[in-house]
């Protein structure tokens, strides 16, 4: 599993690299990239999420078991939320960021490199699981997450009411999800012309993610990148911290193996990508988001393996 890791994750940052690389064509740009971002948000990943629900889940009661799962992942990022809070005091983060600070530790990047991540450890079939995961980290970022960037807006009048954020929750990836459930819920078979074309657009998503956080890396400017002490302390809270609180936390938890190594791995991927354009929107301190995500995104290559290998080597779970 250790080898098949690595593999994995070489496989992942060849897809980077080649976002890398095609971004820098004029052809290219910025506009490929916006709409790179665009197209795989709102018509590829809604159609991941339906499919991989429906093909993956299959039945009421499986729906009904995974469902039962999400008070542990809610639980386990709030468990992060409050400890990068903490850290955030303790390591006196300068104040106007310590709010970014929070979000960025708090808040792995589960779609562009979480779900790419976990289909190629374990492979067709473990989306279901990450599912769960992912419906508490979208809905925790579009409370509380919003919420902390809003506190650190230098902008007047930035803040939005709560019920303006909730109505961020209906994204089209939470819509695929939903259709997914309520098909499962409901019983619907879908005829075989209409899974063929689902099934090839799952199977084009994860690339497209990937290829994505490459051409976001390829637009940051390396001196854009400030090493200071609270750049140190969101990779040690995001890389060292958070990981052993999430493996404390998944030991006590009645959950099956399997499950617990999916949410393992998914608490240990880079920033969310989504938490550096909502930085950005509110005037917070988007230079320190967009810093945190790249350099966690590019060390998380080199993470990604030790951490597979630390879980099989020392059976955390």
């Amino acid at each position: 599993m250790v080898l098949q890791s690595i593999k994995s994750v070489f496989a992942l940052m060849t897809l980077i690299l080649i976002g890398f690389y095609f971004s820098g064509k004029k052809w290219f740009g910025k506009p490929g990239m916006d709409f790179l971002s665009r197209f795989t948000v709102e018509a590829t990943i809604p159609f991941y999420m339906f499919y991989n629900i429906y093909k993956d889940i299959g039945s009421r009661d499986a729906l009904f078991s995974m469902v039962s799962r999400l008070p542990v992942t809610f639980a386990m990022i709030l468990l992060c939320l409050g400890l990068s809070a903490a850290a955030s005091v303790v390591l006196r983060v300068k104040n106007g960021r310590r709010n970014t600070f929070i979000a960025a530790t708090g808040f792995p990047n589960v779609v562009f490199i979480g779900f790419p991540v976990i289909q190629a450890l374990w492979g067709d079939g473990i989306t279901s699981i990450g599912v769960v995961y992912y419906i508490s980290s979208t809905v925790l970022f579009w409370t509380i997450g919003v919420w902390l960037l809003q506190r650190d807006s230098r902008q007047e009048g930035a803040r939005e009411g709560f019920f303006a954020n909730l109505k961020k929750l209906l994204s089209p990836p939470i819509m695929g999800m939903l259709l997914g459930m309520a098909a499962v819920l409901l019983g619907i078979q879908l005829p075989d012309f209409v899974i063929k074309p689902l099934s090839m657009i799952s199977g084009v998503t994860s690339p497209l993610a990937l290829i994505f956080i490459g051409s976001v890396i390829r637009t940051m400017e390396p001196g854009s990148i400030r090493f200071g002490r609270d750049l140190y302390a969101a990779l040690a809270m995001r890389f060292l911290i958070l990981p052993v609180a999430a493996a404390i936390y998944l030991r006590l938890m009645p959950v099956p193996t399997e499950m617990k190594q999916v949410f393992f791995m998914l608490s240990t991927m880079p920033a969310m990508t989504q938490m550096g354009i909502m930085a950005r929107r509110y005037e917070s301190d988007y230079e320190f988001a967009c810093t945190v995500i790249t350099a966690t995104t590019i060390i998380s290559m080199l993470t990604i393996p030790v951490f597979m290998y630390l879980m099989q080597t020392f059976r955390l779970f």
